[in-house]
């Protein structure tokens, strides 16, 4: 298993994806931070206003609270919380690792470790971890990017409590963990990057757009897309600020494990050239 991961580790290291995601990410993250600051430097005035006529006039604010859930407020958690939620980091990975994860097939180097005796279970287990650590360098590159940005023109404050940012962090962590389990499923499917890049964008995409025309007919149905990996990711903060973190948590863990299972099914029982 050592000689496994050292070799999975040093794949990571030389990928050039990888290299490329990792500025995208970063570039990303500091470009969104000027564009929040520059809203709020524009629009902060106008809004805080709107907000105090509505309260003044007993008018509800949820509307108008609803339309600025995805922009932070100005205060460093509010900036990171939008960063780890706003589909960026779902978008980059999946580029990014499925390009990884599928690169010994196109290279035709897979069956090196199975020559070599290695069980398929170590294999998997091995490419998994280094997927989580891919998706996670890509997550560390956006987050650390934009917060560092924010630093500079943001308050430097919190809006929730420390013991809730612990929690919501680690909420984003097994999260992290079972999209690398999703994307590694995805590609012992497909095999390819192209394939698997598509399915992780398009599939939660329609899944999500369907379920919104279930609501539309059904209003109960609504509460099922909290359960969708991806739009987990926007939910988690109000999640644990609703004292509900244990759905959030046990979500990401349902997917690591239904997603392993299957990959690993999958992968055991395919054709390796």
């Amino acid at each position: 298993m050592g000689g496994l991961m050292k070799t999975q580790l040093k794949l990571l290291s030389k990928s050039r994806s990888l290299i490329v995601c990792m500025v995208i990410a970063m570039a990303l993250g500091i470009t969104m931070t000027l564009i929040y600051n520059y809203f709020w430097e524009q629009r902060g005035d106008k809004i805080a206003m709107s907000y105090a006529l509505m309260r003044q006039y007993g008018m509800n604010t949820q509307l108008l609270d609803t339309a600025l859930s995805s922009i932070p407020r100005n205060n460093l958690w509010s900036y990171i919380n939008i960063f780890f939620s706003d589909g960026a980091i779902w978008l980059i990975s999946c580029c990014c690792a499925s390009s990884f994860l599928s690169c010994e097939y196109t290279m035709g180097t897979l069956k090196n470790p199975v020559s070599r005796g290695c069980g398929r279970r170590q294999i998997y287990l091995a490419k998994y971890i280094a997927g989580i650590i891919d998706v996670f360098l890509i997550a560390l590159s956006y987050v650390g990017a934009g917060t560092v940005t924010a630093l500079f023109v943001v308050q430097r404050t919190a809006s929730v409590g420390a013991g809730d940012i612990v929690l919501i962090i680690i909420c984003y962590i097994l999260l992290l963990a079972a999209m690398a389990a999703f994307f590694m499923l995805l590609t012992v499917l497909f095999h390819r990057t192209g394939f698997s890049a598509a399915a992780a964008i398009a599939g939660p995409m329609l899944i999500s757009s369907l379920l919104n025309v279930i609501a539309a007919v059904n209003e109960s149905a609504s509460s099922l897309s909290r359960y969708l990996l991806m739009e987990s990711f926007i939910t988690v903060e109000q999640s644990v600020l609703n004292g509900e973190a244990y759905i959030t948590i046990i979500t990401a863990a349902a997917y690591i494990i239904i997603c392993s299972t299957a990959g690993y099914i999958i992968f055991n029982r395919s054709e390796i050239k």
